[in-house]
């Protein structure tokens, strides 16, 4: 005799698996135990999407009894392969550019500030594509939150940073400007494909600027710029290189993905919020060693401009690509809470940049400490 499906939601031995399927001490109390074969679990999880209605059981770790240590460590595994691959792929992408003329400058403004975005990107279409979308978009709002108040803290503590003027009246305000467009297009409760295509248009018409401007800019900004990054690969290993980072980032961002999700049903919080920490600050990893070092060595332009560009990158042309090919839903926390977070940590950079025209070791501790109280907050918001 078969041991039966169960067919209620409510039945009692549910309460034993973390995802909602039955325990394995139900099925260990059956003729059968636990189904041993590969179809008879899979039919076991098709069995509970469909009846019980768990979302994506079927890519489940533990549902399959495996402990939650291990989700956490494919996580961490796929943070790492997103980074090396990210590493190789600006590699890549800059010998390429060589090839084609490309100077130093535009190599460091372009193709490696799109190389440190690259983590987010990943994550977020993977996500979007497997459903998750407050994975999608908490990733980018926490990695916008991280950039502030964790990284330009710690690298404020590292190095005291001068901010130049430009900075305070063009890049800052539009940063501003930026996320108070996306609060507005969110508050409809949905990013649909036409608005992902405006953020990408914004995203065009931004880059021409800064590549227009740039020609413009002194001989010791460029070269500023241009030894901030590594020489280029020439030759057939730049095919290779952006082959295999790219490579890593896909499949980087896969494993970081589901890895997320099990944990977030492990411990009974919301996607939404591991998007907004743990993922956020895992993809936000090359933007904290490049500010970091940028800092340490006296560049503060680079340290805090490419905080402030990856953000504009987050929103314009993560969150555009992403919704221009999957419309997103927007989950109400993020209309009310977090994305008013996230403006407010940009309104909080630019009036320590105005008052002081600098972000020194005090204003750095005030970023940080309010990064902490932030993310505090939004664990034990999850968590009560």
């Amino acid at each position: 005799m078969r041991t039966p499906w169960p067919r209620s939601p409510t039945f009692p031995l549910f309460s034993g698996s973390p995802c909602g399927l039955p325990s394995p001490q139900y099925w260990r109390g059956g003729c059968c135990g636990w189904p041993g074969s590969i179809p008879q679990r899979r039919r076991l999880i098709t069995h509970a999407t469909l009846e019980i209605g768990v979302p994506a059981a079927k890519s489940s770790l533990f549902c399959q009894g495996i402990p939650m240590w291990l989700p956490s460590l494919i996580f961490v595994l796929g943070l790492i392969i997103l980074t090396v691959g990210a590493d190789l792929f600006i590699r890549g992408a800059a010998g390429l550019g060589a090839r084609f003329g490309l100077s130093s400058f535009v190599i460091g403004m372009v193709i490696v500030g799109f190389g440190t975005s690259a983590p987010e990107l990943a994550v977020n279409l993977t996500a979007a594509y497997s459903g998750h979308y407050d994975l999608a978009l908490g990733n980018v709002v926490g990695s916008n939150i991280v950039n502030i108040g964790l990284i330009l803290g710690l690298s404020a503590l590292l190095a005291p940073m001068v901010i130049h003027l430009r900075m305070l009246r063009v890049e800052t305000p539009l940063l501003i400007a930026t996320s108070g467009w996306l609060w507005l297009l969110a508050r409809d409760g949905i990013l649909a494909r036409w608005e992902g295509l405006l953020l990408l248009a914004a995203q065009f018409a931004l880059t021409w600027f800064v590549l227009r401007s740039g020609r413009q800019e002194s001989a010791a900004v460029r070269a500023e710029i241009s030894a901030e990054i590594s020489p280029p690969q020439r030759g057939s290993s730049t095919l290779w290189l952006l082959g295999i980072g790219l490579a890593g980032l896909i499949g980087g961002g896969m494993l970081a993905v589901d890895a997320a999700v099990q944990v977030a049903r492990g411990l009974g919080i919301s996607e939404l919020i591991i998007g907004l920490t743990v993922v956020a600050i895992g993809t936000s990893l090359p933007e904290l060693a490049s500010s970091a070092v940028a800092a340490w060595r006296g560049h503060s332009d680079i340290a805090v401009g490419n905080i402030i560009g990856s953000n504009l990158f987050n929103i314009l042309f993560i969150l555009g690509i992403t919704a221009s090919i999957q419309p997103l839903p927007v989950a109400p926390a993020l209309e009310h809470i977090e994305i008013p977070i996230m403006i407010g940590f940009t309104v909080l950079l630019y009036l320590i940049m105005r008052r002081q025209m600098r972000i020194g070791r005090r204003a750095g501790t005030l970023l940080l400490l309010a990064y902490l109280g932030t993310v505090g907050w939004q664990v034990q918001r999850a968590l009560g």
